[in-house]
């Protein structure tokens, strides 16, 4: 897992793998144009693509967690704030939904150990397949939520 944030990514950039580089570069200028229309924008076909929504946010209570096998997830806030429980996978956790392999996903209830990241406009979090998550969080009282999350091919790495 990595944090960071747009407005220090020319600072960090060359560091990061090139993979990388082109998902936080494709965030980092962003059309707000773009942010109106939610649905699926390819940036390198099927192995790379951002997902653009506007959501409510949910009690940790409500909303499973989530583990991928194929993609890495990089969440990135536009408008309000989010709650992203974390946990790497230390073989211990079973999930309360099995993998899902056309969804890439496997679902996990309660996690002992399960740490909260707050995400705030211009943040992201990368989070490789390893990486349990439980994103569009709330601390209270649900709110709107406008986000881009990308999926990125594990095998461009």
């Amino acid at each position: 897992m990595m944090i960071g944030s747009v407005d220090q990514w020319e600072k960090k950039r060359q560091s990061m793998h090139p993979v990388i580089r082109r998902a936080i570069d494709y965030l980092a200028q962003l059309d707000e144009g773009i942010l109106e229309e939610e649905g699926v924008q390819p940036i390198w076909g099927e192995d790379m693509y951002a997902r653009l929504m506007a959501v409510k946010t949910k009690r940790k209570e409500e909303q499973p967690a989530e583990k991928h096998e194929h993609y890495f997830d990089i969440h990135y806030v536009i408008q309000g704030e989010e709650l992203i429980g974390w946990k790497r996978d230390d073989g211990m956790c079973s999930p309360v939904q099995p993998y899902d392999e056309k969804g890439d996903y496997a679902l996990y209830g309660e996690l002992s150990g399960e740490m909260m990241i707050k995400l705030t406009p211009g943040m992201f979090m990368v989070l490789p397949p390893e990486d349990i998550h439980r994103p569009c969080l709330t601390e209270s009282t649900a709110s709107d939520l406008k986000k881009v999350v990308i999926k990125v091919k594990a095998s461009l790495f």
